[in-house]
């Protein structure tokens, strides 16, 4: 049978503490080393902008919304029933999603 017990005490408990904070410190140094580089991506971004700018063009006028027809309501669908459907689409699509049609299936 193997002995574990024995093994551990090889080390003293001054040279395991040291070794766990070298340990905790090389992790700490590593995370503050990377926070640095992701902040310094924000100064890549500005420099990126300015280094991209295109002549100002005249503003475009923006187009009016069109009128969403409603869709067509089927026989025997309740609608009740048709508004949670579209209800259920514009949450999943988003709301410029457009319907056209629902068909009852058997």
């Amino acid at each position: 049978m193997l002995n574990f017990v024995a093994a551990a005490s090889d080390i003293s408990i001054g040279e395991a503490l040291g070794n766990m904070v070298v340990g905790l410190g090389v992790v700490f140094a590593a995370l503050l080393f990377l926070c640095g580089i992701i902040s310094l991506f924000k100064f890549i971004a500005k420099w990126d902008k300015s280094s991209a700018k295109a002549p100002a063009k005249a503003p475009v006028k923006a187009a009016a919304p069109a009128v969403k027809a409603a869709p067509k309501k089927e026989e025997g669908i309740d609608g009740a029933v048709l508004a949670v459907i579209l209800a259920a689409v514009a949450e999943k699509c988003g709301p410029n999603a457009r319907v056209t049609s629902i068909q009852k299936s058997n």
